[in-house]
């Protein structure tokens, strides 16, 4: 069963993180007078930064509805279970299936996990349709921009059958140094509020699985 959290009181602001546009009197007391404006989702996909990797937030900062990783729902990354060849190119499937899901979103990021380039983004995406987008940071963290982020798009925000998946392609550094991906997903409950939603998050290390050097094999 999902819970809803209570309201804020009637001096609510802006979401920081800037997915839910709500206008001042949104929450307003009940006795005020006049129609009450409306509470919009923004499913176009949230800004940079919450994936709740490295201090970020995530989808939580403005979804409410209960905690964080609620049992009952799966997300999960499919593509990835043998870790990643350096330079190759991986299709990636960020999976969430959750009860009673009328719309979904996602963000994830590719990052290295230690040394100097520690939390800055790693490798490339490449879409390959129209449900998925990318948007940068502003960490300096590639050479033409800061850490991509890869989310969903208006186009794929709907799940199927209370199954919402999105499908990229992720190219891997040269490097052979860990790279941890993080995922926030959301699974909304479908009235264009922040309320009633579930929020989900996923921290997977990567290790290359380049094969052995000649030498390598040749000195066993």
């Amino acid at each position: 069963m999902r819970t809803s959290a209570s309201l804020p009181g009637p001096a609510a602001t802006l979401c920081a993180a800037g997915l839910f546009a709500m206008a001042s009197a949104a929450l307003a007391p009940a006795t005020s007078p006049g129609p009450q404006p409306h509470v919009t989702a923004h499913i176009e996909g949230p800004p940079p930064g919450h994936t709740g990797g490295f201090g970020e937030p995530t989808c939580a900062a403005c979804h409410i509805g209960a905690p964080l990783n609620e049992p009952g729902s799966t997300l999960e990354v499919l593509g990835l279970e043998d870790g990643y060849r350096p330079g190759q190119r991986h299709p990636v499937t960020i999976r969430l299936e959750s009860f009673d899901m009328r719309s979904a979103g996602f963000q994830a990021s590719f990052r290295f996990e230690d040394g100097e380039r520690r939390g800055t983004g790693a490798g490339g995406i490449r879409l390959l349709d129209d449900r998925v987008t990318v948007v940068r940071g502003e960490d300096g963290g590639t050479a033409d921009g800061g850490t991509e982020y890869v989310q969903h798009t208006r186009a794929g925000s709907g799940p199927t059958d209370d199954v919402a998946a999105w499908t990229f392609e992720w190219r891997a550094p040269e490097t052979e140094t860990p790279i941890v991906l993080h995922v926030a997903a959301n699974s909304g409950s479908g009235d264009d509020s922040p309320l009633d939603d579930l929020v989900y998050t996923l921290e997977i290390v990567l290790a290359s699985s380049a094969p052995e050097s000649a030498e390598g094999r040749d000195s066993r």
